[in-house]
């Protein structure tokens, strides 16, 4: 329970601005009681290009009860991501 009231006295608000230009993607369940939409829009709000996507017919646990269209998201994602990123410098590709 006090994990619980910490987590809603924390506000990083004003550090969201600070994730623009990483591609981000966020998730919510329209029926979660949990992390309801509202938070999930508000933290995409806050970070610039952020991509906002609500499961519809989902609630708590929609990695689980839905995770075919989870894990299309995040290819989906992911594939996007690497897209913008630079290609490796021929000096960096040895170095790991």
């Amino acid at each position: 329970m006090r994990q619980f009231r910490a987590m809603g006295r924390a506000d990083a608000t004003p550090f969201l601005r600070g994730l623009s230009g990483v591609p981000t993607l966020v998730v919510s369940a329209t029926h979660d009681p949990i992390a309801p939409p509202a938070a999930g829009q508000a933290l995409a709000a806050g970070i610039p290009g952020a991509r906002y996507v609500e499961m519809t017919q989902a609630s708590h646990g929609v990695t689980l009860r839905f995770a075919e269209r989870i894990n299309a998201l995040l290819r989906e994602h992911l594939e996007g991501a690497e897209a913008l990123s630079p290609a490796p410098s021929a000096a960096g590709q040895g170095a790991r």
